[in-house]
């Protein structure tokens, strides 16, 4: 069981000021798998969308049920399938679930998801700054997840640190981002054929040829708060 580091009363934070505090680590080390995309996303497209169905389909496996973002998670996989399946990527094999861990608390669930979720929206305001909307791959054609982030942060402030659960949370949160950066790990290096053109844009009827891919480097997304 995860030991939760608490502040002194005097300085009392949230649960979810904790648990952000608590998974950095796991969640920097995750981050910094995408640098190569970060440095070439026209280049690496293909590689980062096969990582997000890898890291996304795990965390699915993995999940508890009761994830408020369940309907998310099961749009996103499928827009990546088809996304994949236009660029002709497959997504490589990850490890199986390990059943003796047991599956990950439906709360950690939602803080991987909608926390990632924020995060490829800003990715996609900057990598596709000048793609038209339709021509973007489906996976960042997906809804916003604002709300469901607000109605999830609202729940975590909801939890006393002290509640047992509170520490499965920070653990199954942690190992949540050690398989999704094992996933992404499965996916290789990349190559050339990662590139986002010509394959996108081969089927004009229902994804038109995309813009221009910017190629600003300084795509890290930041912690949403």
């Amino acid at each position: 069981m995860t030991k939760i580091h608490r502040p002194a009363p005097s300085h009392a934070v949230s649960f979810r000021q904790i648990l952000r505090q608590e998974t950095a680590a796991a969640h920097e080390a995750g981050e910094a798998q995408f640098s190569r995309f970060f440095a070439a996303p026209a280049q690496k497209l293909a590689w980062f969308l096969a990582a997000q169905a890898a890291g996304v389909g795990v965390l699915a496996r993995h999940a508890a049920p009761g994830a408020i973002c369940a309907d998310l998670l099961s749009d996103l996989l499928d827009r990546l399938d088809r996304d994949l399946a236009r660029l002709g990527r497959p997504v490589h094999p990850v490890p199986a679930p390990d059943a003796g861990q047991g599956r990950l608390d439906p709360l950690a669930i939602d803080y991987l998801v909608l926390g990632s979720r924020l995060g490829t929206q800003v990715i996609d305001r900057k990598v596709f700054a000048e793609t038209p909307a339709e021509a973007k791959p489906l996976y960042f054609q997906a809804p916003a997840a604002g709300a469901l982030w607000k109605r999830h942060c609202a729940t975590l402030d909801a939890l006393s640190p002290a509640d047992p659960r509170a520490a499965r949370i920070v653990a199954d949160a942690t190992r949540g981002f050690h398989l999704f950066a094992q996933a992404v790990q499965a996916q290789g290096a990349g190559t050339t054929s990662d590139a986002l053109a010509p394959a996108l844009a081969s089927n004009s009827t229902d994804h038109p040829r995309p813009g221009r891919i910017a190629t600003d480097t300084d795509l890290t997304p930041k912690e949403p708060t």
